[in-house]
């Protein structure tokens, strides 16, 4: 039996927080914080993209605008975490411009995942089966597997409007 996908998005939230909670540990030890930086930044960037992939088009797909607009919401929240780590990638490790875009790049998450916890996943439990939710949970590893490591990924941006509209018209 699956896991239910949103217990993976909180599992996936828990672990985001204690690897900040590491990094902030690491200050002084710049070679031990990237090692610890480079597993946060990529499993980000498969976390964000396992929700697009599987999680906001079933969300998007619910009928109201509310759903779509939290959706929106939700990739552009992903966008500002992928707009921190692009500059901590481009910044020198242990320089003040890195640990800002790794702090910037925690603030945008926490955020995120706030909002997500509260106004997203809650409310899809309600209205979804826990069949369904395991069904999106198998994809939803699938996905992780398939991509481990950032494999595969872009790592770039997405329009939100167009993001909606492209899993809203499928």
């Amino acid at each position: 039996m699956s896991a239910d996908i949103t217990e993976m998005i909180l599992d996936d939230h828990d672990w985001f927080r204690r690897q900040f909670l590491r990094l902030a540990d690491l200050r002084e030890q710049p070679e031990k914080a990237e090692q610890v930086w480079n597993a946060l930044a990529i499993h980000l960037e498969v976390h964000a993209s396992a929700e697009e992939q599987h999680f906001y088009p079933s969300m998007a797909r619910r009928a109201d605008d509310e759903n779509a607009s939290a959706t929106e919401d939700a990739v552009g929240d992903h966008d500002e975490i992928r707009e921190g780590t692009e500059k901590a990638r481009k910044a020198t490790v242990g320089s003040q411009e890195w640990w800002d875009a790794i702090d910037e790049t925690d603030q945008a998450n926490n955020h995120h995942m706030a909002e997500e916890e509260r106004d997203d996943l809650e409310p899809f439990r309600k209205v979804t089966s826990l069949a369904f939710r395991q069904e999106l949970g198998a994809k939803f590893e699938q996905f992780k597997v398939e991509h481990a490591g950032g494999r595969g990924l872009s790592f770039e941006e997405k329009d939100p409007e167009k993001y909606v509209e492209a899993v809203t018209s499928s």
